[in-house]
């Protein structure tokens, strides 16, 4: 195969290979810069949290002891701590099968928080300006944007601070806030890892796929500036006579 084929082969396949990652690599682009943009703690909407004072339980308080909840409910959990949950105080006991919560003065087992105390607890930890809340609850399939199994409830802050807290239905707990910035930060993120379903694959076919192209584009024009410079080494020589 002489230069000249070689050559013009080589540019064709560049070309091809830069047009089947120039999309993508725009979107790389956008996609990082705009990450690059906010602060991770904004993004995930640490701004909207109230700062919490740490619980104090109070001395002689009339509750049943640790060893009475677990005896009573025959339970071997991993840790059992008393803390307060909307005002009352509780037992919660952690395991891997999944947490349970008890009344510290019956050792009743709690039902999940209803709508009213779900609703109550994100208001106390919301440091936005907005007063209208709407909720929804979600016992087992959760939005893909929690990332955690229910139950849950998702209180919802309208503007301006708009703004999603999902409380754990049965340890009272802000387990996330999500915001219209999170949202468009995460889709920026699918673009940019080249999954737009779960955001969760860095293995795709598309994103090998795509790199692999990458590379070939890149070894595609590193043989072209190889061919431009030994053509013009060989002018030069023949110019001198050499």
């Amino acid at each position: 195969m002489s230069k000249a084929i070689l050559n013009r082969n080589l540019r064709k396949l560049h070309l091809w290979f830069g047009i089947g990652i120039g999309l993508q690599l725009g979107l790389w682009l956008i996609s990082g810069l705009f990450m690059t943009i906010f602060s991770i703690d904004h993004v995930r909407g640490t701004h909207l949290r109230s700062e919490q004072s740490p619980q104090v339980i109070e001395r002689n308080l009339d509750i049943l002891g640790p060893l009475d909840i677990l005896s009573k409910h025959a339970l071997a959990p991993q840790s059992l701590s008393l803390q307060y949950v909307d005002g009352d105080p509780v037992y919660l006991a952690l395991s891997d099968a999944k947490p349970q919560i008890f009344d510290a003065k019956t050792g009743v087992a709690r039902p999940s928080m209803t709508e009213a105390q779900a609703t109550r607890i994100a208001v106390k930890n919301y440091a936005g300006r907005s007063t209208d809340t709407e909720a929804s609850f979600f016992e087992t399939k959760t939005p893909r944007e929690y990332g955690r199994a229910g139950p849950v409830w998702r209180i919802d802050f309208d503007k301006p601070d708009a703004a999603s807290f999902y409380v754990d239905a049965t340890t009272a707990e802000i387990k996330a806030v999500r915001t219209g910035l999170w949202r468009t930060f995460d889709f920026m993120w699918g673009l940019h890892i080249m999954d737009w379903t779960n955001r969760e694959n860095f293995n795709s076919w598309w994103l090998k796929t795509v790199a692999a192209l990458s590379v070939l584009f890149f070894l595609t024009g590193f043989a072209l500036v190889i061919l431009r410079l030994r053509g013009t080494l060989k002018r030069r020589r023949l110019s001198k006579g050499i």
